[in-house]
């Protein structure tokens, strides 16, 4: 059924394959316990340039060097949030102080709501209460729960509350302890490797490092088109605080299923209830746009960036979007990824062979030669 010669030729990309999602799969079932770990890794890799620059320069001992970039780098990664967490309390604070003002135009049309329904309520036969009181008790344990679920989840939060400032004291310690035997650990894993090995490894770390970066920006540019649109969105339609709702949305675009949504919708719910319908519809149909925008962009943006075909992105943004799974875009991705510089390296074959461009036939002048000579 297939020849035999590419089956053979194929069969590096198939062991290739098997390893990784095996490798994969047990990366994705214990990042919980390894995170803290895996984290400091990547933060001592980071910080690697400053460990060397003090070191040669300052003339800094090994283990004080990498403390003096753990430290850098812990205060620069605190502070980013501590000033994000700031801005952020300072402007909500300031929306629920002009919302508290403007309060009655909000809650006029719940009270309305409300007279409404009683008027409804009271209009109800009492048998047909009496018929359905369980539908009514289900109804109501319904809502229940889902308020249980909420508390539920903000008790949960709390009281894991030791665990995440445990976990950030690990990943202290472990981004100081790889940063200051990060040397080490590079020489006794090269070690294990030949020479021609050892060479392939580090061309392909370099690669990867490559790629990686512009896989990083092209997403970083795909939120920052979201932002753009947004802000010109709430600009267009006169919503408050437009740069610091874009903003949010621009991070926010980083959630998956619902991105952008997790802004508009509760936007657009607020103005149903204000009673502006026109701006509510605008708002979801923008959110709509959005995403029909960012379906179509990211699969090109990404594939140029890393010089992948846009289909095979197209299909692993599919898959994540059908199975609601954002580790399987990142499955993909890394494959995708890794096969690129496997074979750009040819350490592995490609999985469609190039065609040797077929013998151009002798010309009759040429041939004529021949027959004299």
């Amino acid at each position: 059924m297939f020849e035999k010669r590419q089956l053979t030729r194929l069969k590096p990309l198939l062991y290739f394959f098997i390893q990784y999602t095996v490798v994969f799969f047990l990366f994705a079932i214990t990042l919980k316990y390894t995170f803290p770990f895996f984290a400091g890794f990547l933060l001592a890799l980071a910080v690697q340039p400053l460990v060397n620059a003090l070191k040669e320069r300052l003339h800094f001992k090994p283990g004080a060097a990498a403390a003096m970039a753990t430290l850098i780098a812990f205060c620069v990664v605190f502070g980013i949030l501590f000033l994000i967490g700031y801005w952020l309390i300072n402007e909500i604070s300031h929306l629920l102080n002009n919302i508290s003002a403007d309060v009655g135009s909000v809650t006029e049309p719940i009270n309305q709501m409300i007279r409404t329904a009683s008027e409804y309520l009271s209009k109800i036969n009492p048998r047909y209460v009496q018929q359905n009181q369980q539908q009514i008790i289900n109804i109501a344990q319904s809502g229940a729960g889902i308020i249980k679920t909420i508390f539920g989840s903000i008790l949960a939060f709390l009281t894991s509350l030791p665990a995440i400032i445990t976990m950030f004291i690990v990943m202290i310690l472990s981004t100081y302890f790889f940063s200051k035997d990060m040397t080490r650990i590079k020489s006794h894993i090269m070690s294990l490797f030949s020479r021609s090995a050892a060479f392939n490894i580090r061309s392909a770390s370099q690669h990867g490092v490559s790629l990686s970066g512009k896989y990083i920006c092209s997403y970083l540019f795909i939120y920052f088109i979201t932002f753009i649109e947004t802000l010109i969105i709430f600009f267009a339609l006169g919503i408050p605080y437009p740069l610091v709702l874009s903003i949010i949305t621009g991070i926010a675009d980083v959630l998956p299923v619902l991105g952008p949504g997790t802004i508009y919708i509760p936007l657009a719910f607020f103005y149903v209830i204000k009673g502006s319908f026109l701006k509510a519809g605008a708002l979801l149909l923008c959110w709509f746009l959005i995403i029909a925008i960012r379906q179509v962009i990211e699969p090109k943006i990404i594939s140029s960036s890393i010089n992948i075909h846009p289909l095979t992105m197209l299909a692993a943004i599919y898959f994540s979007l059908v199975a609601q799974n954002f580790w399987l875009l990142i499955y993909f991705s890394v494959l995708l990824i890794l096969y690129k510089i496997l074979t750009h390296l040819e350490i592995l074959p490609s999985l469609f062979e190039e065609q040797e461009s077929a013998p151009t036939e002798p010309t009759e002048h040429h041939t004529h030669e021949n027959i004299q000579f």
